[in-house]
């Protein structure tokens, strides 16, 4: 009982192990997935930001006009209303949300800064400059010009057009695309940046694309969705293996203690522990069981002229040719040269049908490489299935066994059976 609380004991442990495994793996994953998408996303923004700033052409003298203008004359200009064709085709209204060009403004060119009116717009100290131009700047899709309309926003507020030049700026204003990741009061976007210089070939700042995210949580989903269904693969496979190395592990464990070495049948514990047992669940039975006990005739001399080299070969020979007759199950070494079979019959006839087709398969068999030739001596007992308690299985195994000492006491290679009575 020990040995197998704690076979459930670490199965238990391997289980608890295995979920924690998948959780972190899972979780873990997740991140990974995420990255992933970023990463795509992240390429395919560049790759959007690359190709709009190949198609713009400015000059110096459109740069400077551009950021002489309001807000309102902004979007309205010429420039503007070209950033927002160039747009306007399925390629960038089904992912881009927005479009504009970003300026890193110089100290001289600074005409705004945060203060007390305009704080609220801007997560920063009062005082501070306001160096970040957006010189274009287009709502591309529909919802995103819808949301900008609902929003509010007044775009004759100058200020709007302005921002503050922070750390993580630098790496936007590289001389290389890049993407990041941003997240505001207009939502999730994975922002692509590319350089942009005039025709005259002055850098101006960059031209930047914002991709709409909404898809990510339907891309995320699938790949969690195929996850979670590796995941349960694996742990049904695992409980099955382990449910299957279990069994196979009580399949070893039951042959190797029921189990005689030597013959490769049942011995002795199987007899004590099992035999009633699995002899009562056997369906159909038959009217009667009887329990015989077979012994080799003149085993000693057998080994003492061969040597137990050829006894083993005998006691195996003898084994299989038992259970040929008999069946696995039913066949039992007892110890040394003796044997158990019991067996659920018909009628004493049958039983001594059985009987006689087991002495004839002896006679005509030669045993080992020496060709010996081998009796045996049987008694048996027999009772009514309806009869037969398990208790009563001594008193019948004590009747075969007298019976059997009998035939050694007549000369021997012969077999006596005997109705079991209570008591005898």
């Amino acid at each position: 009982m020990k040995k197998k609380t704690n076979l459930f004991l670490i199965g238990f442990l391997l289980l608890v192990v295995f979920a924690i495994v998948s959780i972190f793996t899972f979780y873990h994953s997740n991140q990974m997935i995420e990255k992933g998408y970023l990463a795509s996303e992240g390429s395919a923004a560049e790759d959007f930001a690359v190709l709009a700033a190949s198609n713009i052409k400015l000059t110096d003298a459109q740069v400077e006009k551009l950021k002489q203008y309001s807000y309102e004359e902004l979007f309205s200009c010429e420039e503007n209303e070209a950033l927002r064709d160039m747009m306007d085709n399925e390629n960038f209204t089904s992912r881009v949300d927005y479009a504009y060009i970003m300026v890193h403004l110089n100290k001289d060119e600074v005409k705004y800064q945060v203060t007390e009116e305009n704080k609220e717009l801007f997560d920063a100290p009062l005082g501070t400059p306001l160096d970040i131009m957006w010189l274009l700047d287009v709502n591309v899709s529909p919802e995103s010009e819808e949301q900008a309309e609902g929003s509010g926003v007044d775009r004759n507020a100058e200020v709007r057009r302005y921002s503050y030049y922070i750390e993580e700026d630098e790496v936007i204003f590289e001389d290389a695309p890049t993407y990041i990741f941003n997240s505001s009061e207009w939502g999730d976007h994975i922002c692509g940046y590319a350089p942009l210089y005039t025709v005259e070939g002055t850098y101006i700042g960059v031209l930047g694309v914002e991709l709409q995210t909404s898809n990510f949580d339907g891309y995320r989903i699938a790949a969690v969705r195929s996850m979670g269904t590796l995941l349960f693969v694996s742990t049904v496979t695992i409980l099955l293996l382990f449910v299957v190395l279990y069994f196979q592990y009580k399949k070893i464990q039951f042959t190797r203690i029921y189990t005689d070495p030597l013959t490769k049948i049942s011995n002795r514990s199987y007899y004590n522990d099992q035999f009633i047992k699995r002899m009562n669940g056997e369906y159909p039975r038959g009217e009667y069981f009887a329990l015989m006990i077979a012994d080799i005739d003149w085993f000693k001399k057998v080994n003492d002229t061969f040597g137990h080299e050829i006894g083993d070969q005998v006691l195996m020979e003898m084994g299989q040719i038992l259970l040929d007759v008999y069946g696995k199950g039913h066949v039992i070494r007892f110890g040394g040269e003796e044997f158990v079979v019991g067996i659920w019959i018909k009628n004493v006839d049958e039983l001594e049908k059985s009987i006689e087709k087991l002495y004839q398969t002896i006679r005509t068999h030669h045993f080992s490489s020496q060709e010996i030739e081998v009796t045996i001596s049987l008694g048996c007992g027999y009772r009514k299935t309806e009869e037969i308690k398990g208790w009563l299985v001594s008193g019948m195994l004590k009747t075969a066994d007298t019976k059997l000492y009998e035939c050694k006491e007549n000369g021997r290679n012969r077999y006596l059976i005997e109705a079991y009575e209570d008591g005898r």
